[in-house]
């Protein structure tokens, strides 16, 4: 069984390409867009989250955040062009474990930083 990743991403152009390497990767993925989105899902089946920082009415840490209400050791990466604000953010707000990738990143980059959260080789039980 491969490991299923929630990707959040609103950019209809980023989504569909961060899915197609994780797919090519060995990688299951589900995107939503939004946090709102997030919440209808049933979320315990996902080894991990990928999230962009920035998205309508919320932000990569409400993600993340909101995940680990559930699933507390749930594995996190994300993505932004904003440097490391994103996760000092994350971090001002007590969340640790939280990996961060630089927009623009290349596939080979997303997916080491991918491998390191969740290896293909593992899913939740």
């Amino acid at each position: 069984m491969k490991p299923r990743i929630l990707l959040v991403e609103d950019d209809e152009f980023i989504g569909p390409l961060v899915r197609a390497v994780l797919a090519q990767g060995g990688y299951e993925v589900t995107v939503a867009s939004r946090l709102e989105e997030v919440k209808e899902m049933d979320t315990t089946a996902f080894a991990a989250v990928i999230s962009d920082f920035q998205l309508p009415g919320a932000d990569g840490c409400d993600v993340v955040e909101y995940l680990r209400q559930t699933t507390p050791a749930m594995p996190a990466l994300l993505i932004s062009g904003y440097g490391n604000w994103a996760l000092e953010k994350c971090a001002s707000k007590g969340m640790e474990n939280i990996r961060h990738l630089e927009k623009p990143f290349r596939a080979d980059q997303l997916l080491h930083e991918v491998e390191a959260l969740v290896p293909t080789g593992t899913c939740p039980q």
